[in-house]
């Protein structure tokens, strides 16, 4: 389902369209701050990012989202309580093949901020339990948690077979001044490529 040039401003009101372009670039330092679901009140929006998608549906919701148009960005909006916390997203890619795989900008930060603290005054003596890839679970839901210190990079995403090595589809979100960039990947175990 496409969005009417006519309701595009509507569909995507409040959503800061220079945070679009940086998302669509792999270059936003916190593309969690758009992606995922945002409660507002009563309302909740979940906005995805799915170059090669055809359509979306979040599974637990039942319900579907609606193409940006001319884009590969994907909007929902509606009361809060239809879509949990963790929630799944159902596609279909441009080969026709399913998908259904937790969305990785539902999670909140994985790294604490001991760690970050511990990691930017240099005083953290195990910051090898923190950084690099680890499989890990939020919620009962295993996946890999990634972490990389970087803080020169303008932009740091994780990519391989699962993402068709596109940077686009899982950028990491930046942790402030400590260089540190992380996501939690749902669904991805140790060996992937």
């Amino acid at each position: 389902m496409m969005a009417k040039p006519d309701a595009l401003t509507s569909l995507l009101a409040g959503i800061p369209e220079d945070g679009l372009e940086l998302v669509k670039e792999a270059r936003h330092h916190d593309p969690f701050a758009l992606l995922g679901r945002h409660v507002h009140g009563e309302n909740a929006n979940v906005l995805t990012f799915l170059p090669r998608a055809r359509s979306v549906r979040i599974v637990e919701a039942g319900t579907e989202l609606v193409r940006v148009d001319g884009t590969d960005f994907f909007l929902w909006r509606g009361p809060r309580d239809q879509v949990p916390d963790r929630y799944r997203l159902e596609w279909q890619d441009q080969d026709g093949h399913h998908r259904v795989e937790y969305d990785p900008y539902c999670f909140p930060p994985q790294v604490g901020d001991l760690d970050l603290h511990l990691f930017s005054e240099g005083r953290h003596w195990h910051a090898y339990r923190f950084l690099g890839a680890h499989t890990h679970q939020v919620d009962g839901i295993s996946g890999v948690r990634f972490a990389v210190w970087a803080p020169s990079a303008e932009r740091v995403s994780v990519v391989g077979d699962f993402n068709h090595w596109d940077g686009r589809r899982h950028a990491m979100r930046a942790r402030g001044g400590s260089g540190i960039w992380e996501i939690f990947i749902p669904g991805l175990t140790e060996g992937t490529v």
